[in-house]
């Protein structure tokens, strides 16, 4: 069993306002090889996940934004946007599922928040997702 409580959160957002991206992972699978990839991350304001997209057809991903804000955008292959929303606490969403091929950008708008991502293994990080070029 395995038990995630404030201290664990606490020190996920140190870590995430001590890197430099502003965002930090706790990762509650054993390997990268598990069939079913589940983390925490913690962002704090202004941490920006750049437009990109993952290419394989098992690449599809979860978010459910268990407190604060973000803003998801969803773009075009040139990187233009198509629509933007809000997500999390006080918002008429509070999760987002992406399928393969969507292109996405993630901000973190309120002081902090917290995600569980849910993703298909395993996790190859060379694989791992498609940046936009411009």
């Amino acid at each position: 069993m395995k038990k995630i409580d404030k201290l664990n959160i606490e020190s996920l957002f140190e870590k995430a306002s001590n890197s430099s991206r502003k965002r930090a992972h706790l990762n509650l699978h054993t390997s990268f090889e598990d069939k079913v990839q589940r983390l925490y991350i913690a962002l704090i304001k202004g941490s920006y996940v750049e437009p990109h997209f993952h290419e394989k057809e098992h690449q599809w991903e979860m978010f459910v934004v268990q407190s604060g804000v973000l803003k998801v955008t969803l773009h075009n292959p040139d990187g233009s946007s198509i629509t933007s929303f809000l997500i999390g606490d006080e918002q008429d969403v509070h999760a987002v599922e992406f399928e393969p091929g969507d292109v996405h950008s993630v901000e973190c708008i309120s002081d902090r928040a917290l995600i569980l991502e849910i993703k298909e293994g395993p996790f190859i990080e060379e694989q791992a997702k498609t940046l936009l070029k411009f």
